[in-house]
């Protein structure tokens, strides 16, 4: 099989920056210009007849001549002693048309330093504690760093300091070892979890050095043509970066993480500790629960050191705590002179939860399998999104509405379950677009239903296929590599894989931020013409076009009305191509090159006769 892709942004750009239908129409022009001259040039070919044409965009795009798309920062809020007083890492530079030199997305992080930081100032290369990925453009992912750390770190610069009274030095040494020793107990059997993993690593590293100085060094040209020369740099460059792995989660991480767990009220003295050897650098440290969330630390308190009637800490009192999902959804802009754009730039925020951590909250009826998404509007614009599998292991999904969801310093989550009712996050019920089956779309809505239901039902409302997507977005799916529990593997190859699992999860966000619509959080210059990135349909729905020759069996002039997702297009392309079993798994060839099943359905008026019908000349183009 012979493949060849091209990728071109010029729409993209065009779109982005200008939102008159004439600039549309002259970038599309010259998209279908370059398609033009890629179909002629297959029809020249000798494989004209066996050849097939994908053209597929990426998302939509949701722009409007009559409104200008609004950019809010969210780098300035986070950064301002209202958003916290966060030193801020992101990926890209504000403000890209006035760099020096552009940037490009693989570049080294970029820091923005805030002058309103409570107790971090001018130490922002060492400790920043928002990670803002706004590339999104109408979502945005946030991580904060562990709220325990926050209180750790501000205790120990506390108690270094030389003009404490004896009784708000023993309240503070007291308040402390109560953090540390609840931050103990959820961290000590990670630390040692993590131990083991990279125990396991260091064996790792020793077999791939053995592995690499076995390996020739020199190679013909004949070896170089089939790639020989290649995989050996690959063992080399597998090499450096597991060594990399191992220096920084064990020196950088682990190490300041074991002294901090190991102080004791023995002999305590904080003037003799070095911060930095207890509190690591540039770590994020334990994913946040709801509870630090909802009580993020994030300086002292406005009244100082305040002490209790006992003489003991007034925690409350003492420390400066946000509710980042009220703080987020409150944020407002003035001067808005544009009746279409809402003077709300956030939508709403949504957030996994454990389902270890919820499932007590939650009726037998209402029982997932899987960690739930929170879906916050405001206190009583709330939802849940539920997730179980059947006894077949079809998914199944359930929007909840809720009101009020707290968790306690325990763990323990409440909320008030409600009825349906517009303005509920994803806006569901009012939209006049909702093909809800049956004529009460109330009891419809309020059942479980599998992913190409809920996706009949609501790919035509303004958000379209959000609430699956949202399932997606926030579910750990197994994935080789990452299963440990996997029979048949050692117990250093269970280790690794949980290693593997943890640096997946280590940079899992704390929340994703979505836009109100024509707003959007990519504010490196001016963007006023549209945008995507989040779940409303104008943002998501994207172009699928397949034509070929008559050989391939795609058919001629058929447009499909079926919904499908993204998932679909390269199962497809695989049935077209008679590498595909009926069943979604793929060919013997395909199996040995590592290839597993393709979740996504496959577009049968597309693939037709074709598939599950692996042809003999595609298996021996692929040997």
């Amino acid at each position: 099989m012979r493949y060849l892709d091209l990728l071109t942004g010029k729409l993209d750009h065009a779109v982005h920056h200008n939102n008159d239908r004439d600039s549309h129409l002259f970038a599309l022009k010259q998209l279908d210009g370059l398609v033009g001259r890629v179909w002629t040039a297959i029809q020249k070919s000798a494989f004209a007849g066996e050849t097939a044409l994908v053209i597929v965009s990426d998302h939509g795009f949701n722009t409007d001549e009559r409104i200008f798309s609004q950019g809010f920062n969210l780098v300035r809020v986070l950064g301002s002693a209202g958003g916290g007083g966060h030193h801020v890492v992101t990926k890209r530079r504000l403000l890209l048309d006035y760099s020096i030199k552009g940037v490009y997305p693989f570049t080294p992080l970029v820091t923005t330093t805030t002058q309103q930081s409570y107790y971090l100032k001018g130490q922002s290369t060492d400790y920043p504690t928002a990670l803002l990925d706004f590339d999104g453009n109408e979502r945005a992912g946030l991580h904060l760093r562990n709220n325990h750390l926050n209180v750790l770190h501000l205790m120990l610069q506390q108690l270094q300091r030389k003009d404490l009274s004896p009784q708000l030095n023993q309240a503070w040494k007291d308040a402390f070892f109560v953090t540390l020793d609840r931050a103990r107990r959820r961290w000590q059997g990670d630390l040692d979890q993590l131990t083991d993993e990279l125990g396991a690593l260091h064996k790792d590293i020793r077999t791939q050095r053995e592995l690499w100085a076995s390996q020739p060094k020199k190679f013909t040209e004949a070896e170089k043509e089939t790639g020989k020369d290649d995989q050996v740099r690959r063992v080399y460059a597998r090499i450096l970066q597991l060594e990399e792995f191992e220096r920084r989660y064990q020196n950088d991480y682990l190490a300041p993480m074991k002294t901090l767990l190991s102080i004791s009220p023995k002999n305590f003295d904080p003037t003799g500790i070095r911060i930095e050897a207890v509190i690591p650098k540039n770590a994020m440290g334990p994913r946040n629960t709801i509870h630090d969330l909802q009580n993020y630390v994030v300086g002292l308190g406005r009244d100082g050191l305040v002490l209790k009637t006992d003489g003991s800490l007034d925690l409350d009192r003492s420390f400066l705590r946000l509710d980042y999902f009220d703080l987020l959804r409150r944020q407002t802009v003035r001067n808005n002179v544009q009746p279409g754009v809402s003077n709300h730039p956030i939508d709403f925020i949504a957030t996994r939860i454990p389902r270890q951590s919820i499932a007590t909250a939650l009726s037998a009826e209402l029982q997932p399998d899987d960690d739930v998404v929170w879906l916050y509007g405001g206190a009583n614009r709330q939802a849940l999104i539920l997730a179980r599998s059947e006894a077949s292991g079809q998914l199944q999904l359930r929007y909840l509405p809720i009101a009020n969801l707290t968790q306690d310093a325990q763990g323990l989550i409440r909320f008030d379950v409600t009825e349906w009712r517009p303005d509920l996050p994803l806006r569901i019920l009012e939209d006049p677009r909702l093909d809800a089956p049956g004529t009460d779309r109330m009891a419809w809505l309020s059942d479980w239903h599998t992913d190409v239901e809920w996706l009949h039902a609501l790919h035509k409302t303004q958000y379209s296929n959000g609430l699956i997507g949202l399932h997606e977005q926030f579910t750990i799916f197994p994935a080789p590599g990452i299963d440990a529990s996997e029979r048949g593997l050692s117990r250093d190859e269970q280790l690794l894989r949980q290693f593997c699992r943890r640096r997946r999860q280590a940079v899992e966000t704390d929340l994703l931020i979505l836009a109100s619509n024509h707003w959007n959080f990519d504010v490196r210059g001016f963007n006023p013409g549209g945008n995507h990135g989040s779940f409303f349909r104008i943002s998501t729905h994207s172009t699928l076009m397949f034509a070929g020759g008559e050989r391939t069996g795609i058919p001629r002039g058929l447009a499909v009305t079926e919904p499908y997702d993204s998932l679909s297009v390269v199962p497809t392309i695989l049935a077209l191509t008679g590498n595909l079993q009926s069943d979604n798994q793929p060919v013997e060839n395909l199996v040995k090159r590592g290839f597993l099943k393709f979740p996504g359905r496959v577009i049968p008026e597309v693939a037709g006769q074709n598939f599950g019908k692996a042809s003999a000349d595609s298996q021996n183009r692929l040997r």
